[in-house]
C-alpha cells in the first residue's frame, strides 16, 4: 500500500515528483494531464515550508487572475480568486507578486 505524501521522506517525494513528470510527458488526454499535474503540485508542496507563504497577492501557475491568500492550512493556500467567494491551491502553485 502506498504512503500518503505527508508520511513520505524527502527522497520519496522527489521520486513521486519524477514519476508525475513522466506521467505528464506521456499524457494523451487532458484529464490524464490534469491528474498528473495535481500529483506533481501536491508532492512539491510537501517539500515547501507553509510558514513561507503569508497572506497577500500571489500568481497561481496556469491562472491569469491574481489570488489573494487569506490563510494557509497545511499545504493549501485559501483565499479569493477574483470574485469567487473562496478558492484553494497547493502552495507549490503560488508565486508572490
Amino acid at each position: 500500500m502506498k504512503k500518503l505524501y505527508s508520511q513520505m521522506t524527502e527522497a520519496e517525494l522527489q521520486e513521486e515528483i519524477r514519476l508525475a513528470r513522466k506521467e505528464l510527458e506521456k499524457a494523451v488526454f487532458a484529464s490524464q494531464r490534469a491528474v498528473a499535474e495535481r500529483k506533481l503540485f501536491t508532492a512539491q508542496a510537501y517539500l515547501l515550508n507553509p510558514a513561507d507563504f503569508g497572506p497577500g497577492l500571489y500568481k497561481v501557475d496556469g491562472v491569469q487572475i491574481p489570488f489573494e491568500v487569506a490563510y494557509i492550512h497545511g499545504i493549501m493556500a485559501w483565499g479569493k480568486l477574483g470574485d469567487e467567494t473562496e478558492a484553494s491551491y497547493p502552495i507549490s502553485m503560488l508565486t508572490r507578486f
